[in-house]
């Protein structure tokens, strides 16, 4: 295994969203849902799944994969951040210090291209610190701290250096004055503001420049200048978009809004055929039987030439309702999301079995794309291109049927996205894809 970059994130459609900036710049990259014993990827990105798992499990899984990209000689590693602050942000990077020894962890979870900044340290959403925004109610991981420098104080007791603008426009004097003193105080975490992806870009080129043992962690934003910074971009390699043409079958298990607005969208086109999941039925003692119907359903349409678009619905009467039928089974927000998932998986694989000429899906949410993906054997993916920026599409691993996904974070895309994903598999060119799957910069 030669591998030239390495990235660990803590769900699918992270992993997936910055991963594909490697396969933009020309590095062959998959995805693996578990340590790989091989790969003849150039870069590999390894789903941890942590954000499903306890503090103390996401730290071990996390230095897991460190040491093993470390082992087997990866020079450069990056630690994939939700660009929302979700997730075991302190302690997965204490995992990445402990098991690399870095001299610096480099912090930008900014993504620009969708509204998510860093200012003064103060992590935003479309100007809004994401503490006050609706990810503050997240079911698994609500968001409580948006300062990164106190999030790692309070999470790690780790003091954090900060570098905003004003230093990013200091001379070359003035910043390797505060390097030193970093050094010297032995402060390895490095929190940055960005508002612009060519934030990030001198960001990274100022960091290559201070140190050679410096471990990157951010969003797709940072991921994607960093091929061209470290100088491991090659011409980026022509990709067989989807050969087979056949129904699509959406699978759609986040509760964002946003994904909520884009089923609306697509279940308002023709030829598209919308099927509601009633969540609460999935905790009932009928859910077998309930689960026949929605896949009976299913097939019916797909063999009929419909497109399937499976989905959970996310108001705040439902939530109370499944919060209900859960807590008499005793259990946690954690378990409810895994078991919806789960379910979602299991449908899926009986719809697969049962329509042959089904081969494309499209998945959202990283619970979702993950137990979908495993239920159907699947090992990772290999990741292709981008629909759109942040919304990559590949092929499953591990498997003999040729399957091809699209997977889409919760709260990413535009109000069409889905049904352009659904277009895009079916072999529709879209004249606005091509101009819109990068985050430029420059």
């Amino acid at each position: 295994m030669s591998l030239r970059f390495g990235m660990i994130a803590d769900d699918l459609t992270g992993a997936n969203d910055s991963g594909i900036q490697l396969k933009e710049k020309g590095l062959d990259t998959a995805v693996y849902f578990e340590l790989p014993n091989e790969s003849s990827a150039e870069a590999i990105v390894i789903d941890t799944d942590s954000r499903a798992l306890q503090e103390n499990e996401a730290y071990q899984e996390t230095f897991k994969a460190a040491e093993f990209l470390k082992q087997h000689g990866c020079k450069h590693i990056y630690k994939k951040m939700d660009s929302t602050l979700r997730g075991y942000i302190g302690k997965e990077l204490q995992a990445m210090e402990n098991a690399l020894n870095p001299e610096f962890i480099v912090i930008a979870p900014a993504l620009p291209a969708y509204g998510r900044t860093t200012v003064r340290g103060s992590h935003q959403l479309h100007g809004e610190p994401v503490s006050d925004t609706e990810l503050s109610m997240d079911p698994k991981h609500p968001v409580k701290e948006s300062h990164l420098p106190t999030l790692l104080k309070n999470e790690i007791g780790e003091e954090a250096a900060l570098i905003t603008s004003d230093f990013l426009n200091e001379g070359v004097d003035v910043q390797e004055q505060s390097v030193r003193k970093w050094k010297e105080n032995q402060t390895k975490y490095v929190v940055c503001d960005a508002v612009t992806t060519n934030d990030l870009y001198e960001i990274a080129k100022k960091f290559q420049r201070f140190s050679e043992k410096v471990v990157w962690a951010g969003s797709a934003g940072l991921a994607e200048v960093l091929p061209e910074v470290l100088g491991i971009e090659k011409e980026e390699s022509v990709t067989n978009k989807h050969s087979e043409r056949g129904p699509v079958l959406t699978v759609c298990g986040s509760l964002s809004q946003i994904t909520q607005t884009q089923v609306g969208y697509a279940v308002d086109q023709p030829g598209i055929r919308p099927l509601l999941v009633r969540t609460e039925e999935i905790f009932s003692g009928d859910w077998s039987m309930k689960e026949e119907g929605y896949i009976e359903d299913s097939v019916r349409s797909l063999r009929n030439g419909e497109d399937v678009v499976l989905y959970v619905p996310s108001n705040i009467e439902v939530r109370e309702r499944v919060l209900m039928e859960a807590s008499s089974l005793g259990l946690s927000k954690l378990e409810i999301g895994k078991k919806i998932s789960s379910a979602l998986g299991a449908m899926t694989k009986k719809i697969v079995e049962q329509v042959k000429e089904l081969n494309s899906l499209v998945l959202t949410g990283g619970d979702t794309a993950k137990d979908v993906a495993k239920s159907l054997g699947a090992t990772g993916i290999s990741l292709s291109y981008q629909m759109e920026a942040g919304i990559p599409s590949g092929h499953l691993l591990g498997i003999e049927r040729p399957i091809q996904v699209v997977t889409k974070a919760g709260a990413f895309g535009k109000e069409s996205s889905i049904y352009s994903a659904i277009e895009t598999l079916r072999g529709v060119e879209r004249v606005d894809r091509e101009t819109s799957n990068r985050y430029h910069y420059g």
